[in-house]
């Protein structure tokens, strides 16, 4: 049995609906790659994001980005279903209005800006639109992806771990290094010999 025009024009809306799920599961990767990045005095990346200008669209709100960052894809659909501006006609019927005459009623659901929502993070993050938009084609499940998110945003953003802040920074002499860890007379000069050779750095 053939579909009816108002089941066909479903079906797309459901399609519609579950295509979104992996550019905005990308989109959160990128959310909380830049949240793992924050710097101490930062404005809050909530408020950041709903202050980004969108070219011909009304920008997302802070209630996206909240959504985003905690990484539920339904969730994060449905806070972009309760933002969004783009209607998808279901169907339509006649019906009388109070005067009596007819009149065509559409029945529309809300579809997800995905595309918005592509460009305003693009905004917000300083990232190429198109690169973004390439990223959500990859998917979430795409090894690239997280790598490609990760070099994108350490490009831009000072790496943190976590969000921890980074401590201060510690100077010695190669002398003092070796007191300190009681090095013999020869593991002295050896350090001694290091330092003069290059800057060394010790990390955790």
């Amino acid at each position: 049995m053939a579909r009816s025009e108002p089941d066909r024009r479903l079906a797309e809306y459901e399609a519609a609906l579950d295509a979104a799920g992996d550019p905005v599961a990308v989109l959160q990767l990128l959310a909380q790659g830049r949240e793992a990045r924050a710097q101490p005095g930062d404005e809050p990346l909530e408020v950041a994001f709903a202050a980004t200008p969108v070219a011909d669209a009304e920008a997302l709100p802070a209630a996206v980005w909240v959504a985003l960052r905690h990484g539920d894809v339904k969730a994060s659909v449905a806070a972009l279903l309760g933002a969004s501006r783009t209607e998808f006609v279901i169907g339509e019927h006649e019906e009388l209005d109070a005067t009596y005459r007819l009149r065509t009623i559409e029945e529309r659901r809300v579809l997800p800006d995905v595309g918005v929502l592509q460009m305003q993070m693009a905004a917000l993050l300083d990232i190429p639109w198109d690169v973004v938009a390439m990223l959500c084609e990859w998917g979430p499940d795409d090894p690239r992806t997280q790598q490609e998110i990760d070099a994108l945003l350490d490009a831009r953003c000072e790496p943190h771990s976590g969000g921890a802040v980074r401590p201060g920074r510690l100077e010695m002499t190669a002398d003092e290094l070796a007191a300190l860890l009681q090095l013999t007379p020869e593991q002295g000069k050896l350090l001694n010999t290091l330092v003069r050779q290059a800057d060394v750095t010790i990390t955790a």
